[in-house]
């Protein structure tokens, strides 16, 4: 029936609480729950006939990976967790990572091939949100987060605000942890098959398989790929990845697994949209983007690319594990993972486009684009290596249930990365290319800027522990304590050792505390402090000698109530926060970062979805985030300007009937993003937008068939701008002045099947 997994008894337990209301489900559609037979020589076997709903729950009563190692339900959690289902992946036509993210309160993504797979959320962009893999850090976020498909992903859980305690540095606003379809004892056998086409030649091909090898292995193995010839011209992408897992249960107590995830993708490389002068413009896009400066974006150049022919933006990586779990009572539990992460990434553009409007430097005549800082090459060769082991051991003080948990990781992380762009290469007829007709030409040479090797090793140890007071009250702690050896090395294009490099050791020491009660059994409220500490924000590869900074500091207040009402029709969740972080360090250029004070953020976040007949469901979400920059001693110039790509609202709304007596379904969902600024002086707005999507969807047996239309009304919007590709306008340096338009009206088709 479709992506995730879709055996008839898990789909039901995966979208709702199993049990009685699970059984009444299956009663309601005709059907015998698992388990159960129908006997009798005057009785048939009924037609299975389920189809996929595009509301889900909000899984309160899920454990998560991502908020908490002691597996604790997200009711029992005191923090933020949401989680993305296969089931609601799958109803919703999500196919990348990114789609299925920003459909939470307060989440933008951008989708820059620079960075792709970024996300904006409680104030904080890039990297200062952690992205995890099956529950592990392989990277700084803007560095080495790619497009994943979702047709191999079981699940995607979000943690919001600082998690450093957790999960280590870097993860200030937020944790992202995307989780592959894997092996699980006593999965039965089942097949998967997903193909589906849209508008842009899109098409995205899927087949999974899982179940027992024997009584005591299990075995799961996904392979997805999908194509596009994209929105913009000249835009083709692809991205093929293939997952597999193998379990083995040696005994009651002791299991083994081997997993494997291999990606290879080819990104758009559409890098942005020019401003030119208003004036200048013959059909400004005027609802669009406004501008202090008298800029703004030609309808005209809507679909137009100004990269070259030669282009590319592509990585392949892979990342293995061993995970072993042993329980030698039921008390106490020990994980062990082992884990390697190799990736080799490559761009190579022409991704700065200035409008000349006057002769200065390379701008030998106005009213061309002009290329020639634009030209940009980086190369990362990545291998990292790590341990994880826990202990968690489940005792009573004084009657009182705990769970303790205490564990240690090692990584060594060597990242070489090579860079080079336009300096020395003589100005040439093809660098520059009309507006509205742009002639792509060619990279031409490569011109090595210099290879900046770093090695980091770090190690932590690390507590975390709930104590159930009563029934009613429990309290939940986390301890970090991480040492980490940074040596970064600089070479220049003749491989001479620059002054720039330097080696540094760090330590720092993350905490949170937490208290969740219990109103009712089913309405908890809960309150926390976190913290988050990190070397280097902006990006680690990036910074030199000169930005040698001691550790940042960030600090979170979060309290909110979750509950589950009308005996499990509805699920709703509400939380305020508030962040401050200090001696934030932003990336203003395409090599370079610097100081610009603090950081500080608050908001309302709420959540809630309802089952409002059998037939009919409703889910909707909203979030409002006060977010502004904070002067330093020796940084002021930004001080009160919201960051970029931080909207004040955002809200979503989703609808689904399954029209009575047939196995159709039809739904509706529109998401809201507010104004945003695209730069950190604020002097780019980047209008409001709406965007309305449709569906609908015939399943028979175990076949789901659906069609789908994305922005319905055909909106345009910027979906994302990035400081160091907007106002990069300075006479000597004519680099970079764009922002990146969104997806215009998008149709599908898929089907899939599960056997």
């Amino acid at each position: 029936m479709g992506e995730m997994d879709l055996s008839l008894n898990s789909f039901v337990c995966g979208t709702f609480v199993c049990g009685t209301r699970a059984a009444a489900l299956f009663v309601a559609i005709g059907i015998s729950p698992p388990g159960h037979t129908t006997e009798g020589p005057d009785q048939a076997i009924e037609e299975i006939v389920v189809v996929a709903e595009l509301i889900g729950e909000l899984g309160l009563a899920r454990p998560s990976d991502a908020g908490s190692r002691l597996g604790l339900s997200l009711m029992e959690t005191p923090a933020t967790v949401e989680i993305v289902d296969g089931s609601t992946i799958r109803a919703r036509g999500y196919k990348q990572v990114s789609d299925a993210v920003q459909s939470l309160p307060g989440v933008v993504s951008g989708e820059s091939p620079a960075a792709p797979s970024t996300f904006s959320m409680r104030g904080f962009t890039r990297s200062q949100i952690t992205i995890l893999r099956d529950g592990l850090w392989v990277g700084p976020a803007n560095m080495v987060m790619r497009p994943q498909n979702t047709f191999n992903l079981d699940r995607i859980e979000v943690l919001r605000g600082p998690s450093s305690v957790l999960h280590g540095q870097g993860a200030v606003a937020g944790t992202i942890n995307t989780v592959n379809k894997s092996a699980a004892i006593g999965e039965p056998q089942q097949l998967d098959v997903l193909a589906s086409y849209g508008r842009f030649d899109t098409y995205q091909i899927g087949l999974g398989a899982g179940g027992a090898l024997s009584d005591s292995v299990w075995y799961r193995a996904d392979v997805s790929q999908r194509k596009s010839d994209g929105y913009v011209d000249r835009t083709d992408s692809s991205s093929l990845n293939a997952t597999v897992s193998l379990l083995w249960q040696a005994s009651d107590t002791l299991t083994f697994k081997v997993s494997a995830d291999y990606l290879d993708d080819d990104l758009a490389d559409y890098w942005g949209t020019p401003l030119i002068p208003t004036a200048s413009a013959l059909r400004p896009m005027s609802s669009v983007i406004s501008t202090r400066t008298g800029e703004t974006l030609d309808e005209g150049t809507r679909f137009r690319n100004y990269n070259v022919s030669d282009s590319r933006a592509e990585s392949d990586q892979l990342f293995v594990r061993a995970d072993i779990e042993w329980s030698p009572t039921e008390q106490l539990t020990f994980k062990n993972t082992l884990y390697r992460f190799d990736a080799d990434r490559e761009w190579l553009n022409a991704e700065g486009y200035v409008y000349c409007t006057q002769v200065v430097d390379v701008c030998t005549q106005t009213g061309v684009i002009q290329r020639y800082y634009g030209y940009f090459f980086v190369f990362h060769d990545q291998d990292l290596i790590g341990n994880r082991f826990t202990a968690q051991y489940d005792f009573d003080i004084s009657g009182m249930e705990n769970s303790l948990l205490g564990g240690f990781e090692i990584t060594n992380l060597d990242f070489e990365r090579s860079r080079g762009f336009r300096l020395s290469e003589p100005l040439v007829p093809g660098d520059s290319v009309d507006l509205f007709s742009p002639t792509p030409g060619r990279y031409g040479p490569e011109e090595l800027r210099g290879v900046s090797p770093t090695d980091i090793m770090t190690r932590a140890v690390f507590l975390e522990d709930r104590l159930k007071v009563n029934q009613h009250f429990s309290l939940i702690a986390a301890l970090r304590y991480e040492e980490m050896e940074l040596d970064r090395e600089n070479f220049n294009a003749s491989g001479d050792r620059e002054s720039s490099g330097f080696e540094r050791d760090f330590d720092w020491t993350s905490w949170r505390v937490g208290a969740v009660l219990n109103l009712t059994e089913n309405l908890v409220s809960y309150a926390q402090y976190s913290d988050a500490k990190d070397p280097v924000n902006a990006n680690i590869f990036l910074v030199n000698a000169g930005e040698d900074f001691d550790l940042t500091d960030a600090q979170q207040w979060e309290v909110g109530i979750k509950a589950i009402l009308m005996q499990g029709k509805a699920e709703a969740t509400i939380a305020y926060f508030d962040i401050e972080r200090d001696d934030v360090l932003e990336r203003i250029g395409v090599d370079s970062a610097t100081s610009v004070g603090g950081r500080t953020s608050r908001g309302i976040e709420l959540s809630g979805t309802l089952a409002a007949t059998e037939k009919l469901k409703l889910g909707a979400n909203a979030a409002y985030t006060d977010a502004e920059f904070s002067g330093s001693a020796n940084f002021v110039d930004f001080a009160g300007n919201t960051p970029p790509n931080v909207p004040e609202w955002t809200a979503n709304l989703w609808a689904s009937y399954n029209i009575p007596n047939l196995p159709i379904e039809i739904g509706a969902a529109i998401r809201f993003v507010d104004d945003r600024f695209g730069d950190n002086a604020n002097n780019v707005t980047l209008k409001s937008y709406f965007l309305a999507d449709i569906f609908a969807a015939w399943t028979h047996n175990n076949v789901r068939v659906s069609a789908r239309v994305n922005n319905v009304a055909d909106e345009e919007y910027v979906s994302w701008a990035d400081v160091f590709y907007l106002g990069q306008t300075d006479p000597g340096f004519l680099f970079a002045n764009q922002v990146l338009l969104g997806s215009p009206r998008t149709y599908e088709l898929s089907i899939e099947v599960s056997l």
